[in-house]
């Protein structure tokens, strides 16, 4: 029993007892069934955790036996889902709590899953698309496909338990997204942004322009995630958005940056960057007042990615190599990131003109020379 390791992770075994409603810890009891759960992870610190959070919910008989008896309400899948392990961990596991609570349940709440349809869901949708939001304007497309999305993996869940034979979601069609954004900062704008900014900001900004990370990789970043020998910063999978392992080089100035905040740190607290010697868990108040002051109009902090992203290509670093240091999935969510402004087309034509212009000198140079005799 315990931690048992393959070659895909650590997995957790323990003894339990099923009354068809929850899985409780039976160590002990001759009518006990072994049930294995995956970690997700190679490191032994991190599966360890895992077995002790498994081990507390099945002591207090929050984990939902995978035979339910009778039919399962949207809530028994709402309660399930989030006390699976793997939901558990992940960093966005609060939002989605928030949404299933707030959301989901008071809309879902006491249907039977087998009752849910494709239509009962753009019903939803449709719902949430016409709520009013005093001073906010609309919901976002963006929002109600995150919203979806969430629903599509609870479902796969659900499928997965057996609580029901097909997953709704996948029959409802996604909204297509207009929010692609072309805002770059450039090095003056960017240098006026820091001059105006606090020093805990300056030092969050400086990290985003030139890695392209996620805020909240940034501001959840600890000294342990940092290797000065290497120069380089390690995120495990747990946490990236995308829950993929991902390596993230450090200029020069950036480990000299990392240095100063390492001399300065507290004992009591791990994270990298810290204002009055707290971890800071938002910048956006301050970001915003920055941008004000320093007179930068229609550029949010996430644009940092678009700017990281189209200086590394300027800098001719290849796409694939540029898509790992900044954690972008498919290409082409990389090319909504990629900014080519209209400097950088005339720059492209320039350089193709000078590339034309050497080749058909070099291929006039070479080529054999007629001999007249007169």
């Amino acid at each position: 029993m315990g931690l048992t390791k393959r070659k895909d992770g650590y997995y957790v075994e323990f003894p339990v007892l099923d009354d068809g409603k929850v899985l409780t810890l039976a160590r002990g009891t001759p009518r006990a069934k072994v049930k294995r759960w995956k970690t997700g992870t190679l490191n032994k610190t991190m599966a360890k955790q895992q077995e002790a959070m498994i081990k507390t919910d099945l002591m207090k008989g929050m984990i939902v036996s995978a035979r339910v008896k009778g039919p399962v309400t949207f809530k028994a899948l709402g309660e399930g889902y989030l006390a699976f392990p793997d939901v558990k961990r992940q960093s966005s596991f609060s939002t989605k709590q928030t949404t299933i609570d707030k959301r989901f349940i008071p809309y879902f709440g006491d249907v039977v899953l087998s009752a849910i349809t494709p239509s009962m869901i753009e019903q939803y949708r449709e719902q949430r698309r016409q709520e009013k939001r005093e001073n906010r304007g609309p919901l976002k497309v963006a929002t109600l496909n995150r919203d979806l999305a969430l629903l599509k993996h609870m479902f796969s869940y659900a499928v997965r338990e057996e609580w029901v034979l097909k997953n709704p979601v996948s029959q409802v069609k996604l909204w297509k997204e207009n929010n692609v954004r072309d805002r770059v900062l450039d090095t003056e704008e960017f240098e006026r942004l820091q001059a105006h900014s606090a020093p805990h900001l300056q030092a969050i900004n400086q990290m985003a322009y030139q890695t392209g990370m996620r805020s909240g990789e940034i501001l959840d970043l600890t000294w342990d995630r940092v290797d000065f020998k290497a120069g380089m910063i390690r995120l495990r999978p747990e946490d990236t958005k995308t829950e993929e392992a991902r390596l993230i080089p450090l200029t020069p100035e950036l480990t000299h940056l990392l240095r100063d905040l390492y001399k300065l740190r507290y004992l009591h607290e791990d994270h990298v960057f810290l204002v009055k010697g707290q971890s800071v868990n938002s910048v956006k108040t301050a970001f915003k007042s920055a941008c004000r002051r320093a007179k930068i109009e229609g550029f949010k902090f996430h644009d940092f990615r678009h700017t990281a992203v189209t200086n590394m290509r300027r800098a001719g670093i290849d796409h694939l190599t540029i898509m790992r240091i900044t954690g972008h999935k498919t290409l082409e969510v990389f090319k909504r990131y990629n900014s080519f402004l209209e400097g950088d087309l005339k720059d492209a034509a320039s350089r193709f003109n000078t590339y034309l212009t050497l080749a058909h000198s070099s291929q006039k140079n070479d080529s054999p020379k007629l001999l007249i005799n007169h």
